[in-house]
């Protein structure tokens, strides 16, 4: 039998619809400007990060400290809006942590602890294709056997040394030589990488644009602190509004479809 390949044009032809419908439903519901806050990032918490043996990223570790593969999450716990040792956590804590310092609107930030069990620690999170996937920003895949909560260095260098800012375009054209190195070189990449994978590693990628940046791009420092440092910046402000599903799915497409675009754009 013929194998059926979906035509990327095809691809774009529906997402780019979808994405218009929801960005005219953020017009329409975006609230008044707000002017953007700052976080307390001293006394409890000021920044530290456990390293060496102390840590582990792998699940049922019984290292004194948890860490997942989501520096958004290590980097809460890093500054002590969840608990340091990056255990026991509740959905509720994790879900008031991500309203209070990234300005998640409760409705995306309970969308996201939905799946979460009562008690979680940030180790389970590391369990292969529950939030850790492969083709990762800054994380090898998991076949190599490295721990989830560990930062590539040389991947990290890669992204970050592609000018000041990270643009919507730098971040998308990395997406997709991410996802073609997996599909190059990790086994089962082309049947795990599910749409849903896919959806959660754009998300990220969105998430991150709009915590740290303007939407459209971000400063090189403010991803370094973010994603290998896995420190929220001294001078980080919460965004002027709170983020939004509709927005976080816009921008999610919007960088899909670059993706998709990327062998025109490098």
């Amino acid at each position: 039998m013929t194998k059926r390949v979906v035509n990327p044009a095809f691809i774009i032809m529906v997402s780019v619809p979808i994405a218009m419908v929801l960005n005219v439903f953020i017009s329409m519901n975006k609230p008044s400007r707000v002017v953007p806050q700052s976080v307390d990032l001293t006394g409890d918490h000021a920044y530290y990060r456990p390293g060496g043996t102390e840590v582990s990223g792998f699940k049922d570790s019984t290292s004194t400290y948890h860490r997942s593969p989501c520096p958004a999450l290590n980097a809460l716990a890093n500054h002590g809006f969840l608990p340091r040792d990056g255990k026991e956590i509740t959905p509720i804590h994790l879900q008031q942590a991500l309203v209070q310092v990234y300005n998640l609107d409760n409705p995306l930030a309970e969308f996201l602890v939905s799946s979460l069990p009562a008690e979680f620690s940030l180790a389970d999170l590391g369990e292969h294709n529950v939030v850790e996937h492969d083709a990762s920003l800054v994380h090898d895949d998991s076949w190599k056997g490295q721990d989830p909560s560990s930062v590539n260095v040389t991947l990290a260098i890669n992204l970050l040394s592609r000018g000041h800012q990270l643009t919507k375009t730098t971040l998308a054209v990395y997406r997709h030589e991410r996802e073609a190195d997996s599909t190059a070189h990790t086994p089962d990449f082309k049947t795990t990488f599910t749409m849903e994978r896919a959806l959660t590693a754009y998300s990220e990628a969105a998430v991150m644009l709009l915590v740290l940046g303007n939407s459209s791009s971000i400063p090189t420092d403010y991803a370094r602190a973010f994603l290998v440092e896995e420190r929220i910046p001294g001078d980080y402000k919460k965004p002027s509004v709170p983020i939004s599903l509709s927005q976080s799915l816009w921008l999610a497409l919007q960088l899909k479809t670059l993706a998709l675009l990327s062998p025109v754009l490098a």
